[in-house]
């Protein structure tokens, strides 16, 4: 009967090595997104209101994209924040729409 709950206890370890968290850190990339971001924020200083919400479009977009590969809290939180920043734009508050990018960029960076 002892040997049993040995063999147990040895194939629960074994197992046990080879699990993973399920909250376990996902590896994101964000750079890309960062890059796309930075730009729309450029071309927004520059007082080009169009060319910002071309840009800031382009890593809305991207940022969808990535976010169906996996989706991730910081997605989502950026996400809002871009699209907020297209409609400040639209709206003509350009000045609003920057801030919402550099929020955004805030959102995706990693802490560290």
């Amino acid at each position: 009967m002892k040997i049993k709950y040995f063999l147990a206890a040895l194939l629960l370890s074994c197992v046990s090595l080879s699990a993973h968290a399920a909250g376990s850190p996902m590896n994101e990339s964000f750079t890309n997104l960062i890059a796309l971001s930075k730009n729309a924020i450029e071309i927004g200083k520059k007082g080009d209101t169009q060319g910002f919400i071309d840009s800031a479009t382009v890593a809305w977009e991207a940022l969808k994209e990535q976010n169906e590969k996996g989706s991730s809290i910081r997605l989502q939180r950026a996400n809002s924040k871009l699209k907020a920043a297209i409609k400040a734009a639209k709206a003509g508050n350009l000045q609003a729409g920057i801030v919402e990018v550099e929020q955004g960029i805030a959102d995706m960076q990693v802490d560290k």
